[in-house]
């Protein structure tokens, strides 16, 4: 997680939550790893968080872990989201909101701290811009889930590895964008969660089902891990039978 996106649990809540919505608003997001609608927007408030580039800091509680949090913020259902200014929680929704809900929420959060600083990026060292450097920021995004900025970066010179790895970045971008929808997006949230094998596992039974997508989406993933991936293997042999 970076600066601005973090797990915070109850030893490190005042420090992380409390204290810091002093100084730029502090989005809670209660969540849990068998929740399928926190699949979905967790995502979306990662996203937004890099594009604000740091006015706001959102901090990720596992509601199962941490249930005298949940029970102290009256957090019934899950994703509960809490807006922190100044110490307090000044909005808040519960489920999965559409993107440009979660965008309206921000807004008024930020208006309430509008001098909020954002976080000053590290100077960076300039790098080549070569097949070789796209090609690993590519993947990189990709392991983000970003399929939007990995065919920005994705190099057209290259036919090999940069054509495999295309499909995949096409697909999560078509979710992303609402093109994708039902199982797809199930898909695309496991490996925004680099949970792999659940991807691949998902994509075998769409593979098995007639979906002629799926297959280019997994081959995607293998080149992303590399062939000495122990889940690659596996699945490799079994996409081999097909």
């Amino acid at each position: 997680m970076s600066a601005t996106i973090l797990d915070v649990n109850q030893a490190n809540f005042q420090a992380e939550v409390i204290q810091q919505s002093h100084q730029r608003p502090v989005i809670v997001d209660f969540w849990a790893p068998w929740c399928g609608p926190c699949r979905m927007l967790g995502p979306v408030l990662e996203r937004l968080a890099a594009e604000h580039n740091g006015r706001f800091r959102l901090a990720k509680i596992n509601s199962d872990q941490n249930q005298p949090l949940a029970m102290q913020f009256n957090v019934r259902g899950i994703p509960a989201v809490k807006a922190f200014v100044n110490g307090r929680v000044v909005d808040e929704f519960v489920g999965a909101q559409p993107e440009p809900n979660v965008r309206q929420f921000l807004q008024r959060v930020l208006a309430q701290m509008p001098n909020a600083a954002p976080a000053q990026p590290k100077p960076q060292t300039a790098v080549p811009n070569t097949p070789q450097v796209r090609l690993q920021k590519a993947k990189d995004l990709l392991r983000q889930g970003n399929g939007r900025e990995a065919l920005r970066h994705l190099p057209t010179t290259d036919k090999g590895e940069a054509d495999q790895l295309r499909p995949l970045a096409q697909f999560l971008l078509d979710v992303a964008d609402g093109r994708l929808t039902g199982t797809n997006v199930n898909i695309a949230n496991l490996i925004q969660r680099r949970e792999y094998a659940g991807a691949m596992y998902t994509l075998l039974m769409e593979i098995n089902g007639g979906n002629g997508r799926a297959r280019p989406v997994m081959q995607g993933l293998f080149a992303l891990l590399g062939e000495q991936d122990v889940t690659v293997k596996a699945y490799k042999q079994q996409l081999a039978v097909l």
